[in-house]
């Protein structure tokens, strides 16, 4: 596991608020652009199903070309920006532009609400190879949504299939490391059972009675090759259409641009966390290296990648039979007590993050709760996080709303339906605790609303975030609060003075090395080592409640009922995925993104407390 701590994509720490609506619709829009939006609104009432890749429609569809492109509330870049959709998305439209005011391609109203541009963004030719290319986008059904893993040594991204020439001029003492992993493979890419190896139902429930592996007719993670690990359908896909021949048969949609004869775009470091989806092996004139492809269609080899799975942990749906309170095991040593008189003896050893029903009841001996359990023990509160209904119902429970709780002393989360609670799990809070979150890594404590709801972004481990494309591509865009700085990757900075690499295209001559230059991102070469820090590709299932606050999946950790992140609410993936998906607005099918509000649905209340 990785050592360093980090929170969600977003800095964890405010991000502005959406920019306020522009007002009119620019002039050549005409009346058009407000019809063609309300048709494709969806009736009120009704809510928006879970987000997919390919909607089913009898509209004509648009399509992305680009690794994101934003959803504008109106017909020109000025607008509210209402979400993105990733690369290979695909979205009912109008079948009419609304107008073509800085679009020459025109604006197409799409559903549920928005428009795009067609043109460097999207396209309506739906034979587009780049949109063949992404494949079907993230996998809503399971916890991961993406294969993932983690790299082990420097690697170059290659954009296309690379000669054993080109691997040995880019990769240091290759011959020696491909050595070593041919002799140490069996063991460096083992792998354990993980997030989507634990049954889930339709909600993203655990299913009860079904234990890590069991999933029926599908294989889990200790049944798959290598191949499919790292996002493959098999062992001997064949590389994809778009690298027949050597060649790069689609442009570059990573937001680090190279010139068109570049071998490889940036490499990653150790510890970056890659998404994958797909990998393919090669022959002799490749060096037999199996490559993985990226989300952004970059290839990485696999030899200096090692598969992860994620943690399998995971909460517990509350019904009449299980419910609050109760207490989840934080600590491995912990055992039960007895208790007589004023003497709490300690008794059998209980199992790690075991859930333990208690009776409500408390002793307090030595200055120490005790809690009772139903079963007439009692547990230690230097050992267990509370799960427990609030002294006071807020607001929103006495309307029958959904709301989340989190608890930072307890580290436990509660999904709440009104007054009765539906789910409960353990979290990881800011580092700080308890602490002042304005000067220390402690997690935000207040009412708030979830903002915006992302599948998945890009942060790294000094957590700044990206989207993948422009600063502006999200309407949450970090502010300059505290010193962070948006930057022209799309990121923001918190807590570090280190600014993140430019994407630029320098043109080295053929053989020359040019020496990194401090805050440069240059074709060939990457920052000095120790200079910045490494990413962690597509966290899945961000939702931003506070400026740079966010719940979010970590797969890089398994410490859940630890504080551990820079002030968000790390979530295992399986919890992360259910509270995803339990929360309002839904993201609507084929966006990766939104931001809640007027347009599409106010967010679900979330109650932080110490």
């Amino acid at each position: 596991m990785l050592s360093a701590a980090v929170c969600g994509a977003g800095a964890c720490k405010k991000p502005a608020d959406a920019p306020a609506d522009a007002g009119a619709v620019a002039d050549d829009a005409g009346a058009g652009a407000e019809a063609a939006a309300a048709a494709l609104t969806a009736p009120a009432g009704e809510p928006a199903p879970a987000a997919t890749a390919w909607p089913p429609s009898d509209k004509p569809l648009l399509g992305v070309t680009a690794f994101v492109a934003t959803v504008y509330k109106e017909p020109r870049d000025t607008s509210k920006k209402l979400g993105y959709l990733r690369v290979g998305s695909r979205v009912p439209r109008a079948a009419e532009p609304a107008g073509t005011a800085g679009c020459p391609g025109g604006w197409y109203a799409i559903e549920p609400h928005g428009f795009l541009c067609v043109g460097e963004e999207a396209t309506l030719d739906l034979d587009d190879p780049i949109l063949k290319a992404a494949g079907p986008g993230p996998n809503l059904r399971t916890a991961l949504p993406y294969r993932y893993a983690f790299v082990r040594a420097v690697l170059p991204l290659y954009l296309r299939v690379p000669t054993a020439e080109e691997q040995r001029k880019s990769e240091f003492k290759l011959d020696e490391h491909l050595a070593w992993f041919e002799e140490n493979k069996a063991t460096v890419q083992r792998v354990v059972l993980g997030a989507n190896d634990v049954p889930i139902d339709a909600r993203g429930v655990p299913l009860p009675g079904k234990r890590i592996g069991e999933l029926g007719l599908g294989k889990n993670s200790l049944e798959l090759g290598e191949g499919a690990l790292l996002g493959a359908e098999g062992e001997n896909d064949p590389p994809p259409f778009w690298l027949e021949g050597g060649k790069r048969l689609i442009r570059n949609i990573s937001d680090f641009k190279v010139p068109d004869y570049a071998v490889f775009a940036d490499r990653a470091r150790r510890f970056t966390g890659l998404s994958l989806i797909g990998s393919f092996p090669t022959g002799p004139e490749s060096l037999n290296r199996r490559f993985a492809i990226t989300t952004d269609l970059r290839l990485a080899p696999a030899t200096k990648i090692k598969p992860d799975t994620g943690s399998p942990w995971h909460g517990v749906e509350l019904n009449e039979e299980l419910t609050l309170p109760l207490a989840f095991v934080r600590a491995r040593s912990a055992r039960d007590v007895q208790i007589q008189g004023d003497k709490a003896t300690p008794g059998k050893e209980l199992p790690f993050r075991e859930v333990v029903p208690l009776s409500g009841k408390m002793r307090r001996i030595e200055g120490v709760k005790y809690y009772r359990t139903k079963d007439q023990r009692y547990v230690s509160q230097l050992d267990v996080g509370l799960a427990i209904a609030p002294s006071a119902w807020p607001e929103v429970a006495e309307k029958g709303e959904k709301w989340i709780e989190v608890s930072i002393t307890h580290q436990t989360l509660v999904l709440w339906e009104g007054k009765r609670p539906v789910y409960a799990t353990l979290v990881s809070t800011g580092q700080a605790g308890v602490a002042d979150p304005k000067t220390t890594t402690a997690t935000v404590r207040g009412v708030f609303r979830i903002r915006n709801k992302h599948i998945t972004a890009t942060m790294d481990s000094n957590e700044s975030s990206s989207v993948g494309g422009r600063a502006d591509t999200t309407a949450d865009a970090p502010s300059a609060s505290r010193g962070a700085k948006p930057d022209k990757g799309g990121s923001s900075k918190e807590r570090s003075s280190k600014k993140p690499a430019a994407s630029a295209a320098a043109k080295p001559e053929a053989g020359q090395k040019a020496a990194p230059r401090k805050g440069d991102g240059e074709y060939g070469v990457t920052r000095r080592r120790g200079e910045g820090t490494y990413a962690l590709k597509d966290v899945p299932y961000i939702q931003y409640f506070a400026s740079g606050y966010a719940l979010h999946a970590a797969y890089w950790h398994d410490v859940f009922g630890t504080p551990r992140s820079h002030g968000c609410i790390n979530m295992s993936p399986i919890d992360a995925h259910r509270v995803f998906m339990w929360t309002d607005p839904p993201v609507p099918p084929g966006w990766h993104a939104i931001n809640t509000g007027e347009e599409l649905g106010e967010g679900t209340t979330i109650i932080i407390h110490e």
